[in-house]
């Protein structure tokens, strides 16, 4: 596609201004329907449903037969990640997505010995493994860049399996139970980061949801001790192989007091800077000359509540201050589809395919 430009990712992600803004894009059915509604060009219609980026996970296919006798009885829609986290979609009453409910494979389990019989995924040698180098080599060659996924990177995937109540107390409890699931979940980490660098994926994505609306929910104290360092032997990995690769960390929520934390184990972009949590001026002026600040979309506001008008007046202000020098990606985390939020998105495809131009 004419609209894709590798080296626009490039130049903004070293904090240099390119042709435009570069443009994450979201894939639920309900925004491809919207697109095709609008009669846009081909560029643009690429902007709005494929945008700049592809990722690629390296996971291996899941079998559900593993995990159902870590739980009793579960609804038969439950699905499974690779990590055996059951989740369950959850629908408003107008049928919309609302998010997933959750179930934790080990909430129940009660010793170390039992905690080493989980099944653990394994990941090298998989197929996806095997199919690495090659998944990377052809949305390159599309003119995408692509980002090695490795979300919900340690804490998060921890407190998936085990129920985040339990985990806070186990941290306290019974702390040699918590190092030895970190130890799992880390040495599996690791492996994926080293095997994305060796792929050839232009930027690492990694996180932890370590904070809510307004504020961390671990202590900065707990962060540096137990999750700081597995983050950076997850970074440390990826950049044996690639040294200049840029790290994007991924958490929803106000996390302004570990980011120095985050800088100085490597990471370069922070993701989403939920608008409603983050000052995104000041957060540009602190900080914005070493990371990119990657979504910045007001997701929990305008696009809920706000007109068409406000999404004009939002993307002016992006343009004006937040994306001078480069540093700047647009993103939609947490994009809960309504009839009004849609209704703005279709506002925003217009609005920013042209104002998102550096002049």
């Amino acid at each position: 596609m004419a609209y894709r430009n590798r080296e626009r990712i490039r130049r903004i992600l070293a904090h240099a201004e390119a042709d435009r803004v570069p443009y994450h894009a979201i894939r639920p059915p309900q925004v491809r329907d919207l697109v095709e509604g609008l009669g846009l060009d081909q560029d643009h219609r690429a902007f709005c449903l494929e945008g700049d980026f592809a990722s690629v996970m390296n996971e291996p296919e899941i079998e559900a037969s593993r995990f159902r006798p870590c739980f009793g009885e579960l609804p038969e829609d439950v699905v499974f990640s690779c990590w055996g986290i059951g989740q369950q979609a959850q629908r408003t009453a107008e049928g919309w997505h609302a998010g997933h409910r959750m179930f934790h494979p080990l909430a129940d389990v009660a010793s170390i010995d039992e905690l080493r019989d989980f099944p653990f995924p394994e990941i090298a040698g998989s197929k996806a493994d095997q199919e690495l180098e090659q998944k990377v080599r052809t949305l390159k060659e599309q003119g995408y860049t692509v980002l090695g996924q490795m979300s919900q990177t340690t804490l998060e995937t921890a407190y998936n399996m085990r129920g985040l109540p339990r985990l806070m107390m186990d941290f306290y409890e019974r702390p040699r139970f918590v190092e030895c699931l970190f130890e799992a979940i880390a040495e599996r980490r690791q492996y994926q980061a080293r095997r994305f660098a060796e792929a050839g994926v232009d930027i690492l994505r990694v996180g932890d949801d370590i904070a809510a609306q307004t504020g961390l929910i671990i202590s900065p104290a707990l962060y540096r001790e137990r999750i700081k360092p597995l983050h950076a032997a997850v970074i440390r990995e990826a950049r044996a192989v690639l040294p200049d690769l840029p790290v994007k960390y991924h958490s929803d929520g106000q996390l302004t007091a570990l980011l120095p934390d985050l800088m100085d184990i490597g990471v370069t972009i922070i993701n989403p800077v939920q608008p409603e949590c983050m000052d995104l001026r000041e957060t540009k002026r602190r900080f914005g000359r070493d990371l990119t600040l990657w979504g910045c979309m007001p997701v929990q506001s305008i696009f809920q509540h706000g007109a068409q008008d406000d999404i004009r007046r939002h993307i002016e202000f992006l343009m004006e201050e937040i994306a001078v020098e480069g540093g700047l990606v647009l993103n939609f985390i947490n994009f809960l589809i309504t009839e009004r939020s849609l209704e703005n998105l279709g506002a925003f495809f217009r609005f920013f395919y042209e104002m998102g131009r550096y002049r």
